[in-house]
C-alpha cells in the first residue's frame, strides 16, 4: 500500500493572518457575495454564490452554476491569532474537474451518435455537414470549461481580497 498524501493546488488553499478581528471578519463575508463575471464564459457559466457561516467560526463559500453536480465550495475557518487579529485558513473541497469530465464524455457521445445518424443518412457528405458543428460545439464548452476552472481558481483569490489586511492598513485613517 502507498503512503502518498494527497495534496491540494496551492492556489485552492488560504493560510493568512488578519488585522482584524474575527467579527469583523464575519461582518465583511457576510456582505457583498456576488462574484463579477464578464464576457462569453459568464454567459455560458452564471454564477451564483452563497455564503454559510456556521458555528465555531466557520464558514462556506459556495458557487453555484447552471448544470452543475454540485457547486464550488470553499470550506474555512476563522481561529483568533495571537497578534489580536485572526488566522483565516481553509481550501476548495468540491472544484469543477468532475463537472468537466462529464461534460466532456456527454459531447463526445452526442456527437459520436450524431456522426453515425449523419453517417447513415448522408454518408460522407453527412460528416463533411457535421465539422462546422462539432468545432463549435468545441469551442463553446472549451469557453465554458475554461470560465468555470476561472471561477474555482478566483474563489480562494476573493476570500484573501476579502478579509486580508495588514495592520497598516487598520490604523491609516480613512
Amino acid at each position: 500500500m502507498s503512503n502518498e498524501v494527497k495534496r491540494k493546488n496551492p492556489e485552492y488553499a488560504v493560510d493568512f493572518a488578519t488585522a482584524l478581528p474575527v467579527r469583523d471578519c464575519i461582518e465583511r463575508l457576510e456582505r457583498d457575495t456576488a462574484p463579477l463575471q464578464r464576457g462569453l464564459g459568464g454567459a455560458l457559466a452564471p454564477l451564483r454564490q452563497e455564503m454559510i457561516l456556521g458555528d465555531n467560526r466557520t464558514f462556506i463559500v459556495e458557487r453555484h452554476f447552471t448544470g452543475a453536480l454540485h457547486p464550488i465550495r470553499f470550506v474555512g475557518s476563522l481561529d483568533p491569532d495571537d497578534s489580536g487579529g485572526t488566522w483565516v485558513h481553509g481550501a476548495i473541497t468540491h472544484d469543477t474537474a468532475n463537472q468537466v469530465l462529464l461534460e466532456g464524455l456527454a459531447v463526445f457521445v452526442v456527437y459520436f451518435l450524431l456522426a453515425v445518424a449523419f453517417f447513415i443518412a448522408l454518408k460522407t457528405r453527412g460528416l463533411l455537414l457535421l465539422g462546422p458543428f462539432v468545432l463549435a460545439g468545441l469551442v463553446l464548452f472549451s469557453i465554458r470549461w475554461r470560465a468555470l476552472h476561472a471561477a474555482t481558481l478566483d474563489l480562494a483569490r476573493w476570500v484573501r481580497r476579502k478579509l486580508y489586511v495588514t495592520p497598516e492598513q487598520l490604523k491609516r485613517p480613512r
